[in-house]
């Protein structure tokens, strides 16, 4: 018997920067470099639904996948209920002090555990 490799190459799932989001997660608003604000589209992506800041607070309402251009979400804005589509590439997650206030202090050290230095080999009763 010789291995032979499959007639039909699979799919490798591709591994991108943009990080998945989870539908009634709230996340922050990225805007492009120029002015700071990020357009909101209806959900063809064609009619403009108003803007967003960089930095402002979303929450995610819906999300479509878009092939290779990227997943596309819907999100509202927590401020003023603004509603819109956006490119994944315009969203972020919290910054690090926000992640490190949600998490658990740390665990205290275990008490010392006392060990066995019988000479005795394993397996063998005393």
């Amino acid at each position: 018997m010789s291995f032979q490799p499959p007639r039909f190459p699979t799919a490798r799932a591709s591994r991108t920067s943009t990080p998945v989001l989870s539908v009634g997660r709230r996340v922050l608003v990225r805007g492009p470099r120029d002015d700071g604000r990020v357009a909101l589209t209806d959900a063809l992506g064609t009619a403009d639904a108003g803007s967003l800041p960089d930095g402002a607070e979303v929450e995610i309402l819906a999300w479509r996948p878009r092939g290779p251009g990227g997943a596309r979400y819907q999100v509202q804005s927590t401020r003023d209920g603004l509603e819109g589509w956006v490119s994944a590439d315009h969203l972020r997650a919290p910054g690090a002090l926000a992640r490190g206030a949600a998490e658990p202090a740390p665990a205290t050290a275990p008490a010392a555990v006392a060990v066995d230095d019988s000479p005795r080999r394993f397996g063998r009763r005393s």
